[in-house]
């Protein structure tokens, strides 16, 4: 399938659940310091909505089931995406502009394959709670954002993409980010958390830009574009993996 073809594909709806989740707002404030907290307690790891924080910043938190997917693919998704706006804009239509990667990390996209992950920088353009966002995001092995690989191993979570979030090419950092992907009998379930302004140094911006209409947005942002990298992914990872690695899965 022509990737131009699922820019046209309906994008998935907000399930009723979430909605009705996100109207209530009832998480646990669980702080960036204690996300550990999530990889072992179910009751974290299913809970939905965003709340402001005693210093002025927001902890959203998203689910999405994510059927007959794979780690393997997760990983391929976030080094091949980045090469192209087209592959970005296809993962949520109308509201992902565009992407680039820093210079620097030329050789690691240029693979012909899927190398092994190392620390990279993205450079997206989207939409978020209504706002064209240039955002630079630093990806980071999980270690570095200070989760632990042994309750990881513990708990059936093979892999977490996270990184540090900011704008104007890094020059205001505002959120650390995690995708938390546990791995189920059918798939993955991901678990998503944001601590939306976490990072940004001035009050001023905090009170401006961090407000309950971005939490909100990103809650509703994050819960569509996952939903429809869940039905589109299987499909762009079996179209574009090298043809001698497409014969082989075929034997």
């Amino acid at each position: 399938m022509e990737i131009k073809d699922l820019l046209k594909k309906p994008l998935p709806e907000m399930p009723g659940d979430i909605k009705a989740a996100l109207a209530q707002n009832n998480i646990t404030l669980t702080s960036f310091e204690n996300k550990n907290d999530i990889l072992q307690n179910e009751k974290l790891q299913n809970e939905v909505g965003y709340r402001k924080t005693p210093d002025g910043s927001y902890l959203v938190s998203m689910v999405c089931p994510m059927p007959g997917l794979t780690s393997e693919m997760i990983k391929w998704w976030f080094w091949w995406h980045a090469q192209e706006s087209l592959h970005y804009q296809v993962w949520f239509p109308g509201a992902h502009y565009g992407i680039s990667y820093r210079k620097k990390d030329t050789d690691y996209f240029k693979q012909p394959t899927l190398p092994l992950f190392q620390p990279n920088t993205h450079y997206p353009v989207e939409k978020i709670g209504g706002m064209k966002m240039p955002l630079r995001i630093d990806f980071v092995t999980p270690e570095s954002f200070g989760f632990s690989r042994q309750l990881m191993e513990q708990n059936n979570i093979p892999l977490i993409v996270c990184g540090h979030v900011g704008a104007l090419k890094g020059l205001v950092r505002h959120t650390e980010m995690a995708h938390i992907f546990k791995q189920t009998e059918n798939g993955l379930f991901l678990i998503s958390r944001f601590w939306l302004g976490k990072t940004m140094k001035s009050p001023l911006l905090k009170k401006l830009i961090i407000t309950d209409k971005m939490a909100k947005g990103m809650a509703e942002h994050c819960c569509i574009e996952y939903r429809n990298l869940a039905e589109i992914l299987p499909i762009l990872y079996t179209d574009n993996q090298p043809a001698d690695q497409q014969i082989f899965a075929e034997l």
